[in-house]
């Protein structure tokens, strides 16, 4: 008997063991940046509130987004925030249920005084375009293989390659994000084209798929439940407001 309940107490810390989640985030301020080296924005406490919930907790990994969708493809993480729609991802992303729609208007960036020479979709044509693999704009300019597009890893090479006279144009999906780079490299002769395409996209969390076929199905379920709830109740709203960022619309 009393070697039982020795057995017993040794097991009984791993019965209630905490789920751990591996996530990935980048700078896309305001909704979620590193500030000293952590990570900070709506997104991540969404997030870390809903995993709580669940009887989990995020790891977070600063990564590029390219990163994090190859890793979310392969399972070494489990989860990316800001993961736009796309019928290709499907075939490695599941995807949770949206926190909101968001108007995200795809700009163009070009040298100061050079506005009017991208009014059209049609003026891209003959430009270099610098273009940060992985992300999806919109169906016309991502299936376009007539456009020379230059591709970069990330916000801070894309800045620096502006900067050094190699791109014509910078296509962006988040201003603030391409801006604070230009910030920090300390670059100012840049101005938006006339030009700009306008969507409403949802924002999802994107978690990996062949976890989700596997062995974290049930776990995954009830992350994208609590989500739900959170956004039906206006928690998320609540959270968003709290950073002083516009929440997502919650009709979709």
């Amino acid at each position: 008997m009393k070697c039982l309940l020795l057995l017993s107490l040794f097991f009984l810390p791993l019965c209630h063991a905490e789920q751990v989640l591996r996530a990935d985030y980048r700078e896309r301020p305001p909704e979620m940046q590193a500030i000293d080296a952590l990570p900070v924005g709506p997104l991540i406490e969404v997030l870390d509130t809903a995993a709580q919930r669940v009887g989990a907790r995020i790891e977070w990994r600063y990564a590029p987004f390219v990163r994090s969708l190859e890793d979310l493809k392969s399972g070494r993480i489990d989860l990316a925030p800001r993961v736009l729609f796309t019928t290709e991802r499907m075939d490695y992303v599941h995807f949770l249920p949206s926190i909101g729609t968001q108007r995200k208007s795809i700009r163009f960036i070009v040298k100061t005084g050079q506005q009017a020479s991208l009014r059209s979709y049609a003026d891209l044509q003959g430009k270099v375009i610098g273009v940060k693999r992985g992300t999806a704009y919109f169906d016309q300019f991502d299936g376009d293989s007539a456009l020379t597009k230059s591709l970069a890893t990330d916000d801070y090479l894309l800045a620096g390659m502006f900067r050094a006279g190699r791109l014509d144009v910078m296509v962006v999906l988040d201003a603030e994000a391409i801006e604070a780079q230009f910030h920090k490299i300390g670059f100012s002769d840049y101005s938006y084209a006339d030009y700009q395409y306008e969507q409403s996209v949802g924002n999802y969390y994107g978690a990996s798929k062949r976890h989700y076929l596997g062995d974290k199905k049930t776990l995954y379920e009830q992350l994208g439940q609590t989500l739900r709830g959170m956004r039906e109740s206006g928690e998320i709203a609540r959270i968003y407001h709290r950073y002083g960022v516009v929440p997502p619309e919650t009709e979709e």
